[in-house]
């Protein structure tokens, strides 16, 4: 008899063991399938370990509960490597989540009938080494692909199951040395990986932000790099604060950008122009439509206007179920009222239902808007729209950029999805880029939305030199050194500020988030954790009388764990989805850029962590503080 040590593959509370342990009349191989008793429910497990009971007889008989026996042995020789083991249990940790939930992803390939060729046996040759090529969307995974072929697979979400399982085993029997794909690609069963270069490595979308569980290709492919010793290049158009200079394979020539024109809109508006766009910017695109050249026009905002306001009583339509404001569209031609959030849907009101006036006026710019007044300035121009409104699938933005490159269209006004296609752009440059408005890009309350600034600025820049800004705050120094491509600049101020207020890298943020239906309820659940987590983590000054020059001192709110506790506030938007939504934000200060995370480290977070009841979420590195 043998005592197994299983990693099952669901979500297990943060409370309860992650690692479980069960009877079997045999000794099991690690990385071995096998399928568990888990409460009253049959789950899927990994071995990863196996002692001999007879070692353990005293224990067995001490304990306060009595171990279970493996249900079944679904395959007898292991289906994951070790190195995908020891990846799994690392972000387990970083993440402070469950580690099955990151095998889980790979379910439904591992779950096949046949093994092919045991990993036990595939080791036994010197295998080739193995490259694998990262890219934050689909597209530009197949992009690189498509010229790459047949020396190489590629490796995304939108495969057919047939499709994976036969790239899973062509990687896991080392017959295949290059590898493209996208951030699920960090977990297939590599053999002798030689090699991780991850592109485009500033784009958020190297991270699982739309699903769970989190984590970031970039932590995940640091961790890999460590594990096989292999060589880590981090590839990107545009510096980030996030990875130092040091890491990230960034060459910045000198002279190469020209500074941006910035335009005021608030002369503009002195001046009687009230369109959205400026008399430089309308200028600039007739001479390109006379010249025959493309246009882009860029907006972060989807839809016609971000919000309806009474302008007599000031009421803004707001979702029911999210309370954020209702983003206004066209959706078929009509006018509809939408959420970002829950995707529900209303029509407009033609009369305030607070006040019952009719000066209800849309406020702030869309996409959609952009596009309308366009049309109405430009009407003999070919107009596209590239957001996720009108190209909701990559087939159909892969359309609308082949359109553009072909001369169907003359002006392109886009959202960031711009950005993923960015080497086709380069195809065909624009004459000009318009920025219609810097303002909504600046205006969310997160400690990120002046790097994202200068980033989407810079990236534009990379496109083409000749670019307007337009803002109602020309002064912003974010805006002016975006505009005239200071890195340095901005990147001393950005870092000074994080450092001060201890925001990352010196730390790394935890967001607690406590959701409920009843706002009571919500609010008490998080000041009492809040009052908990005080009480554990009591202040400890660390400020001192004399300071040395350039160093910062330190606030006196952290505790003895080294966190720094945030009070318990409502969300940005404090309904979402029909509950109430608190958040509590924890600082655990590091060393500047510091990775791999120590023992330590983990050891002073995760003791404190503990304590964080099951019915919170825990947000390790979360995107915004929102």
């Amino acid at each position: 008899m043998f005592i197994i040590d299983i990693l099952p593959l669901t979500k297990t509370p943060h409370t309860q063991p992650q690692i479980l342990s069960y009877f079997y009349s045999s000794n099991l191989t690690i990385g071995t399938l096998v399928e568990i008793p888990l409460g009253r429910r049959k789950e899927y497990g990994i071995v990863l370990d196996s002692h001999p009971a007879a070692d353990f007889r005293q224990e067995i008989k001490k304990a306060a509960y009595e171990l279970k026996s493996i249900s079944r042995l679904i395959f007898a020789e292991p289906i994951l490597t070790p190195q995908q083991i020891q990846l799994t249990l690392f972000l387990g940790q970083y993440y402070f989540t469950s580690p099955g939930m990151f095998l889980k992803m790979t379910q439904s390939v591992i779950m096949r009938p046949k093994i092919e060729g045991s990993i036990a046996r595939r080791t036994m040759r010197a295998p080739k080494s193995q490259k694998l090529i990262l890219f934050p969307t689909i597209s530009q995974a197949n992009i690189f692909y498509s010229s790459h072929k047949p020396n190489a697979v590629i490796w995304h979400s939108d495969l057919t199951k047939k499709k994976q399982k036969e790239i899973w085993q062509q990687i896991k029997n080392a017959e295949i040395q290059t590898i493209i794909g996208t951030r699920s690609a960090i977990f297939l069963p590599f053999i002798n990986l030689k090699e991780i270069i991850v592109e485009d490595a500033t784009n958020p979308s190297h991270r699982s932000w739309d699903m769970r569980p989190h984590y970031s290709a970039i932590i995940a492919a640091q961790k890999l790099t460590e594990i096989f010793k292999a060589k880590l290049t981090l590839n990107s158009d545009i510096p980030t604060i996030s990875i130092p200079i040091s890491l990230l394979s960034f060459k910045e020539k000198k002279g190469e950008l020209l500074p941006a024109q910035i335009i005021d809109f608030r002369a503009e508006m002195k001046a009687g122009n009230f369109s959205i766009f400026s008399r430089a910017l309308q200028t600039a695109i007739k001479d390109a439509l006379r010249r025959q050249q493309p246009i882009i026009l860029f907006i972060n905002r989807r839809g016609a206007a971000n919000f309806v306001l009474c302008r007599d009583c000031g009421y803004i339509a707001k979702c029911a179920n999210c309370d954020a404001p209702l983003a206004h569209h066209l959706i078929n031609q009509k006018p509809r009222l939408l959420c970002h959030r829950c995707g529900a849907q209303t029509e407009p009101p033609s009369i305030c239902p607070e006040c019952r006036s009719d000066r209800v006026k849309t406020v702030g710019i869309g996409s959609q808007k952009v596009e309308l007044e366009a049309q109405k300035l430009f009407s003999a121009a070919k107009i596209a729209r590239l957001d996720s409104d009108a190209a909701p699938k990559a087939k159909d933005q892969q359309k609308i950029i082949q359109n553009y490159i072909e001369s169907k269209t003359d002006i392109l006004i886009a959202t960031q999805i711009l950005f993923s296609y960015k080497t086709e752009i380069t195809q065909r440059p624009p004459a000009v880029i318009g920025v219609i408005s810097a303002d909504t890009l600046l205006h969310l309350p997160d400690y990120q939305s002046g790097e994202r600034t200068w980033q989407i600025i810079a990236m534009l820049k990379k496109i083409q030199n000749n670019i307007i800004i337009q803002t109602h705050n020309p002064e912003n120094s974010i805006i002016q050194s975006a505009a005239a491509g200071n890195w340095q600049s901005f990147y001393d101020d950005e870092t000074e500020t994080r450092k001060l207020l201890n925001y990352p890298p010196f730390s790394q943020i935890i967001k607690l988030t406590f959701r409920h239906r009843d706002p009571k309820r919500a609010g008490q659940e998080a000041k009492i954790l809040a009052a908990k987590l005080k009480r554990i983590n009591p202040n400890t000054p660390t400020s001192s009388p004399s300071l040395k020059k350039g160093e910062i001192r330190q606030p006196a709110e952290r505790g003895c764990y080294g966190a720094i506790l945030s009070d318990p506030l409502p969300a940005f938007i404090p309904k979402q989805k029909g509950k109430y939504v608190w958040n509590i934000i924890i600082k655990f200060p590091i060393s500047n850029f510091q990775f791999p995370i120590n023992k330590e480290f983990f050891l002073k977070r995760d003791s404190l962590l503990q304590y964080i009841p099951a019915n919170w979420e825990i947000s390790i590195d979360p995107l915004d503080l929102l």
